[in-house]
């Protein structure tokens, strides 16, 4: 007796304009499979999973070996660009000169003269960079060029969009293994976003959807980047920090570290430390907030856990 078994999907149009992905009939010991994209599908669901949202969040342990830099901004204002963090990158990176650019949140179009702008930049931070982008790899190469990076740069632009790009490469997991294994990891504004836990405290509009939020989870905290001034920007200061405050008022369990412009957050296992002349950080937890400008190693980490107990003491655990 004839089996017959037929996927169907909805196209646009009419319901009688559905059309089938593949079918199959069998009589006796026959099998025949017509217009037959099951590959293709199965292809694109493992690489769904490879990246999916049930991936976890690296732990204490697994980021002992971390050694990132993130940079609030590409451009201080009256400095040039980078001019404010050559030393901190060129720190950072030490003897890793093969450098592969990531600029996923740049906008299609203009990637390609954002690679040749980060090559002229990394000229003057030292010798000996080379620079390859990841938009001018080829797809099947991507994650090989990953694997054999000795360093990451990952630019600024719009947050969702890079994330999800990185994503739809199959790659969030492959660059957060390489970071946890010790590969130098530098990020900037939108790139130092995706470095946090989730990407919820972007200042970016979601020009494009992601599958989650969820990103590399390099430390225990979120990264708002381009975080206003205090003192000398009275106005946006309050208004980041109300946005901010509802943020950790209804993700209880997440820390989140505004950083302004002339700043970085330097990573070196589990201890963060603020870099940059005339920074100041903002860690924000459950309702409160610190203030540090301090630059000293591991600053940012007591603050942190400064927050915590204030706050288990009128909250509790």
């Amino acid at each position: 007796m004839g089996l017959m078994f037929s996927i169907w999907t909805s196209l646009p149009g009419r319901k009688n304009d559905a059309m089938p992905i593949f079918r199959i009939i069998r009589s006796g010991r026959y099998l025949r499979i017509e217009y037959l994209l099951l590959f293709a599908l199965y292809a694109a669901l493992s690489g769904c999973m490879q990246n999916s949202v049930t991936d976890e969040l690296p732990d204490e342990a697994q980021r002992q070996n971390v050694n990132a830099l993130l940079l609030s901004a590409t451009t201080n204002p009256g400095q040039k660009s980078l001019e404010h963090a050559k030393a901190d990158i060129a720190s950072t990176f030490g003897p890793s000169k093969r450098i592969l650019l990531i600029n996923y949140a740049s906008l299609p179009d203009k990637r390609d003269a954002y690679a040749e702008r980060m090559k002229r930049e990394f000229a003057q931070i030292g010798p000996g960079y080379a620079i390859e982008s990841l938009h001018a790899t080829p797809a099947d190469q991507r994650l090989a060029a990953v694997q054999n990076a000795e360093g990451f740069y990952v630019s600024g632009g719009n947050t969702f969009l890079l994330l999800r790009e990185l994503y739809e490469d199959g790659l969030v997991v492959a660059v957060r293994d390489r970071v946890l294994q010790g590969t130098p990891y530098i990020g900037s504004s939108a790139g130092s976003n995706i470095a946090g836990q989730f990407i919820g405290t972007t200042n970016d509009f979601p020009i494009t959807d992601v599958p989650t939020r969820r990103a590399l989870g390099l430390m225990d905290a979120n990264f708002n980047p381009h975080h206003p001034d205090r003192e000398s920007e009275e106005t946006e200061f309050g208004s980041r920090q109300y946005k901010i405050g509802e943020y950790v008022a209804y993700n209880h369990d997440e820390v989140v570290i505004g950083v302004t412009n002339p700043g970085m957050l330097r990573i070196q296992g589990n201890t963060l430390s603020l870099r940059g002349t005339g920074a100041a950080a903002y860690i924000a937890y459950r309702g409160k907030i610190e203030t540090t400008p301090s630059v000293v190693d591991g600053e940012i980490s007591r603050a942190i856990e400064s927050i915590r107990q204030k706050s288990q003491s009128v909250h509790g655990p």
